[in-house]
């Protein structure tokens, strides 16, 4: 499976008056394309003091990125000619993944990709990522074009649906809803725990590593509370009105449920 991801660059522009606005480039560049792009051993979190909870893992899905496409990150508010910050011939992928993009680009993305993905994938980081009206009208040119999509909010939440090359995407990249397995022993021990399906951001790995030694239940709540948090989390801390709820909550709630729908073996 073949992927292309379209993001920010992260630059130290800033609008300079009310008609101009900053897309938000971290969570891609700091989080999700060094996940995917392990060969260089790029912590995404510890830096110096990074223990490399990733490396029992086959995680260098570089040679699956068929292209990453960075556009910049300061815009006037409305963008008038979205094709003029594309590439003027994109390759073909299996999925294509819009991370923090203005939204006059992603709405007229389905139109551009239309002859040459399966599949759409648009992460919602922050409240203002994308408008519900924005949303809806790419899922409608996504229906129109036959192309798969999923608007997780957030990128943590995605699971499998009725979408037979998302499901594949999710299986392929281990990425989406967290799930571990752990091995526990008599006194109620996690003796070891693996990662059957990370965050996109790669917190995953950083959890189970810290879960080592650790009782279920209250312990292993609170440890999977500092360390999801602390990882960190870029979920916007504003209330959504879809969710009712911030994103980081969001994200939070994800995790610990990962922990108690955990598949447990007996040791």
């Amino acid at each position: 499976m073949k992927i292309t991801i379209i993001c920010s660059a992260k630059s130290n522009n800033h609008p300079k008056n009310p008609f101009e606005m900053k897309t938000d480039s971290r969570f891609a560049n700091a989080k999700f394309i060094p996940h995917l792009k392990d060969e260089k051993k790029v912590c995404t979190v510890c830096g110096k003091d990074c223990f490399w909870c990733r490396k029992e893992y086959d995680l260098d899905f570089s040679k699956k990125i068929n292209e990453l496409i960075k556009l910049p990150d300061l815009y006037p508010l409305f963008v008038d000619y979205p094709k003029n910050y594309l590439p003027k011939e994109l390759k073909k992928s299996d999925v294509f993944i819009a991370v923090g993009i203005h939204q006059d680009i992603l709405v007229k993305l389905p139109k551009l990709i239309k002859n040459k993905a399966k599949a759409l994938i648009v992460p919602i980081e922050g409240t203002k990522w994308v408008s519900r009206w924005v949303k809806d009208k790419t899922i409608d040119q996504c229906t129109k074009y036959n192309i798969e999509y999923a608007f997780p909010k957030p990128f943590c939440t995605l699971e499998k649906k009725n979408f037979k090359t998302i499901n594949n995407f999710i299986d392929e990249f281990k990425i989406g809803k967290p799930k571990f397995r752990l091995y526990v022993n008599n006194l109620n021990e996690i003796t070891k725990a693996v990662v059957l399906q990370s965050a996109p951001c790669g917190n995953g790995y950083n959890i189970a590593k810290h879960l080592k030694g650790v009782k279920l239940g209250k312990d292993a709540k609170e440890k999977v509370a500092k360390y999801w948090h602390s990882f960190p989390c870029m979920g916007g801390m504003k209330i959504d009105p879809e969710i009712g709820d911030t994103i980081l909550h969001k994200a939070g709630y994800t995790h610990y449920n990962a922990l108690k729908k955990a598949e447990i073996i007996k040791v």
